[in-house]
C-alpha cells in the first residue's frame, strides 16, 4: 500500500468562481492525497468576496473551520461574525443556506471538510437552481415537479 502523504504548502491552489465576487482559490487536499470519501478543500477568499453562492446540501455533511482572517457567515437570514478557530457543522438536509463573506481586510482561509457522495444535490436558492451531481448540471427549481417515483411516495 502506498503512503498517501503530501505537504499542504506544496499543493498548488487553483482559482474557482461561480460568478463575479463569488469564488477564490482552492487547494484540494482530499483528492490530492487520494481520498475516496473524505473531502478537504482549503479555500482562500479575498476581501470583499464570498466563498460560494448561498447553498445547502441534501446529502453531504460538512465541517467548516476558519483558519485565518475574519468575515461573516451567512446562515439562513442570520449574519454571524467569524474568525480564526470558529467551526461550523452542517448536516445533510439542514434547511439554512449558507456561505462565507470576507468582510475583513485580509484573506479569509477556510478548511472545508465534507463527505463525498456521488448522488449529491446542492440547492442554490438565490439563483433558483439545484446542482445535481449525477447529471453534472444545475437544474432550475421552478421547473421541478413532484414525482411518484420517490421511495416515500411508493411506500417502501
Amino acid at each position: 500500500m502506498p503512503l498517501r502523504k503530501r505537504n499542504i504548502a506544496k499543493i498548488t491552489p487553483f482559482a474557482y468562481a461561480f460568478e463575479a465576487g463569488i469564488g477564490g482559490r482552492m487547494a484540494d487536499v482530499g483528492r490530492t492525497l487520494g481520498s475516496q470519501r473524505i473531502g478537504l478543500a482549503i479555500q482562500t477568499i479575498a476581501p470583499g468576496h464570498w466563498s460560494s453562492r448561498r447553498h445547502r446540501h441534501l446529502f453531504q455533511e460538512e465541517i467548516l473551520v476558519v483558519m485565518a482572517g475574519s468575515g461573516t457567515l451567512h446562515h439562513g437570514d442570520e449574519r454571524v461574525p467569524v474568525g480564526p478557530g470558529d467551526a461550523v457543522c452542517y448536516l445533510p438536509g439542514d434547511p439554512e443556506p449558507h456561505a462565507f463573506e470576507n468582510t475583513g481586510a485580509e484573506d479569509l482561509v477556510i478548511w472545508a471538510f465534507g463527505d463525498r457522495v456521488p448522488h449529491e444535490v446542492c440547492v442554490y436558492p438565490d439563483q433558483g437552481v439545484a446542482f445535481v451531481e449525477g447529471l453534472g448540471a444545475d437544474v432550475p427549481l421552478d421547473a421541478a415537479r413532484p414525482s411518484d417515483w420517490t421511495e416515500e411516495r411508493r411506500g417502501r
